[in-house]
């Protein structure tokens, strides 16, 4: 067990040596604290009591090994601008990390944004449409189902003619036919509701 020094009975030398350092420490913030805030204040902005907090604790942790080869002034005044700065630095490096919503909006694809700014709600309704909808078309004739398909890929009557080699006519009815059978088989939405 360590010999304790003079102090109060019951502390050991460490401990002693850690309220000396954190004395000394107060001290030292009490005469120069003024030119660190200015510091702090213009490297920091509105972030400079956080900055002057790490420079504090960095100052109690770091005093006990102060060699005296520069004034202590001098070394506190390194001590405290190079905290500073690695402060600067994580916050920086956090704030990049972190984009704002617009610098996403101007990254994304309109797709993309379009599926982000829709709820979670919404894209559960779409996804069950969808999938009622696949499964009414999968119920279809191969003739109806072929020329729904093809105009949902955006071809025109006399292209889905032309594509199938069938007569415009017979393209028509079988879209009209495609949609009756359709809607047949689709709910309605208020049959949806609980």
């Amino acid at each position: 067990m360590p010999a304790a020094s003079e102090g109060p009975p019951g502390l050991e030398l460490d401990e002693l040596e850690r309220a000396d350092a954190a004395a000394r420490c107060a001290e030292l913030f009490a005469a120069r604290g003024g030119r660190v805030r200015a510091l702090a204040q213009r490297l920091l902005g509105q972030d400079a009591d956080d900055g002057l907090q790490e420079v504090f604790a960095a100052t109690c942790r770091s005093l006990p090994g102060f060699r005296g080869e520069a004034r202590l002034t001098t070394w506190f005044h390194r001590l405290s601008l190079r905290v500073l700065c690695a402060f600067r630095r994580r916050r920086d490096a956090r704030a990049d990390r972190e984009a704002a919503a617009d610098d996403v909006a101007a990254r994304l694809s309109p797709a993309a944004l379009l599926a982000y700014a829709k709820s979670p709600l919404d894209r559960l309704v779409a996804a069950e449409r969808r999938e009622r909808v696949q499964h009414a078309l999968a119920r279809l004739s191969p003739p109806l189902r072929e020329v729904l398909l093809l105009r949902g890929e955006g071809l025109g009557h006399s292209e889905i003619a032309a594509t199938l080699e069938l007569p415009l006519g017979t393209v028509k009815s079988r879209m009209a036919a495609a949609m009756v059978a359709l809607a047949e088989r689709l709910p309605a939405p208020e049959e949806l509701l609980p």
